[in-house]
């Protein structure tokens, strides 16, 4: 069965092919009775004057002969060559303006016979020059029948010509008739399917909207039918309705971010409480055994780089377990007023000797310290230090870090203070940018995917944001944004 709107969009679809249809059909026929009435009227004009000039032109020829017989005046004869070449010129656009292989015929025996009265009256004319006046005039009788046939057949010629007009008028009548039949056949079952979509509309579509408006009391009962605007209260209805979905599903959404980010807290602390117990203790006493073993024992060049490699590992499992508990434990702020420039110069002066053995060139631009505002400079200065070494580690062979400081005013939430740390590395895959902040999510092989939630998660304490804009090849932007007040909601109130 199909759906609803398939069933619009099939109704919809017959009117709209019936209308080009019919257009369609009306278009062609019209230029098909152009069409025609041009050709006919030039083959008409043009069989018309050629019917007329050879019936014409013939009875000038035999009375510019009878003048001659009479008078012998040559200058009769100068005017029957003449009317031969006029006959002949009618004769040539009489075939060109053929309309059918039966006036092609008459055209031919027309012709055929014509050369041979044209024979024959030359021989009376010149028996008449060679002083025979009696027998020209015997023969001039006997071509007499020669000459009425040639008339007969100019006739013949006419006559086809108006029975061929006759029944092209009649097809064209056949023919219109049936394309009105058609069009008007069109415009019914037209008229039929607009009538069933509106029906259908109307009981299908506003019927049931407008009982839903009468039950949840948006049409008043006691409202006369004269001052009652269905259509505007539907469509306030539906749009209210539209809204109230769109704010549920938005807040399902987040409701299921939420309770995805609980499950995976919840099983993170489980985790790192597990890995307290089971893991860090008997990682210390390797760590402290290593150090005494380091301290004792004399070892070569390739023993000293394989017991550096070993204790760099360990570290950096401690690593990894000291970000399972940070993420397991939410941060507690130790806010007091400090100035966020202030920690962005802290987090470089840490990173010095980085940038410099990875060639990284940083860059502050600040108009003046940013506004002293109620922050946890240590867990801030965590959280600038996380973003800033990604950028170098993404900079594999070098590049260039600008951090732009800058306050401005976002209604209602007031005066935010924003940090900027902009790199020039390789950007971040487009299908891969919206997961960076989740939990256990990296694109390094050693790393434990919990840096950058950390940082969020310091920021939204805050009571800020952390956003991140990237584009391969073109380097990676995060936005850090930090209230320079923190209203009754905390951070939810600047959540983005």
């Amino acid at each position: 069965m199909f759906s609803l709107r398939t069933r619009i969009a099939l109704l919809l679809f017959c009117v709209i092919a019936l209308n080009l249809a019919g257009a369609g059909i009306t278009l062609w026929y019209t230029n098909r009775t152009q069409s025609l009435q041009v050709q006919l009227s030039a083959k008409n004009v043009a069989a018309l004057e050629a019917s007329h000039g050879l019936s014409a032109s013939l009875m000038d020829q035999k009375g510019n002969t009878t003048y001659y017989l009479l008078s012998h005046d040559d200058s009769w004869l100068k005017e029957l060559n003449a009317k031969r070449e006029l006959f002949e010129g009618w004769l040539v656009k009489a075939k060109e303006s053929a309309f059918s292989a039966e006036s092609l015929l008459v055209l031919s025996e027309l012709e055929s016979l014509y050369a041979e009265y044209d024979a024959s009256r030359k021989e009376v004319i010149e028996s008449y020059k060679q002083g025979h006046p009696d027998a020209g005039a015997e023969l001039h009788w006997k071509i007499r029948d020669e000459f009425n046939t040639l008339l007969l057949l100019s006739k013949e010629f006419r006559t086809l010509y108006v029975q061929a007009i006759e029944l092209n008028r009649k097809e064209f009548s056949e023919e219109a008739e049936i394309v009105n039949k058609v069009i008007m056949a069109g415009l019914i079952l037209s008229a039929i399917i607009e009538l069933f979509l509106i029906v259908f509309l109307y009981r299908k579509i506003l019927d049931p909207i407008r009982n839903l408006a009468h039950a949840t009391g948006e049409v008043g009962d006691s409202a006369s039918p004269s001052t009652k605007n269905d259509v505007l209260t539907l469509s306030n209805k539906v749009e209210s309705l539209i809204i109230h979905i769109d704010d549920t599903q938005k807040e399902l959404d987040a409701n299921k971010e939420t309770l995805l980010q609980s499950e995976k807290m919840a099983l993170v602390g489980k985790l790192a409480a597990g890995v307290a117990h089971s893991i860090r203790n008997p990682l210390t006493s390797v760590k402290m055994r290593l150090f005494s073993l380091e301290r004792s024992l004399q070892l070569d060049g390739q023993q000293q780089e394989d017991f550096d490699v070993v204790s760099e590992e360990i570290l950096h499992i401690d690593n990894i377990m000291k970000n399972f508990l940070e993420f397991a434990r939410r941060p507690k702020l130790k806010a007091k007023i400090q100035s966020p420039s202030e920690v962005v110069d802290t987090a470089l002066r840490l990173l010095k000797h980085r940038f410099e053995s990875q060639e990284v060139n940083v860059s502050v631009e600040r108009t003046g310290l940013l506004p002293a505002i109620p922050i946890d400079g240590g867990l801030l200065k965590e959280t600038l230090v996380n973003l800033i070494l990604n950028a170098c580690d993404a900079m594999v062979q070098g590049g260039s870090i600008t951090i732009t400081e800058k306050t401005d005013v976002v209604e209602p939430l007031g005066t935010i203070v924003f940090i900027r740390i902009e790199d020039t590395g390789p950007g971040i895959a487009e299908d891969v940018i919206e997961q960076i902040f989740e939990p256990f999510f990296s694109t390094k092989e050693e790393g434990s995917g919990l840096g950058l939630a950390i940082a969020r998660r310091i920021v939204e304490e805050h009571g800020g944001w952390l956003h991140v804009t990237s584009s391969e090849n073109k380097g990676t932007t995060f936005l850090l944004a930090l209230p320079a007040t923190r209203g009754k909601h905390g951070k939810n109130s600047l959540s983005r």
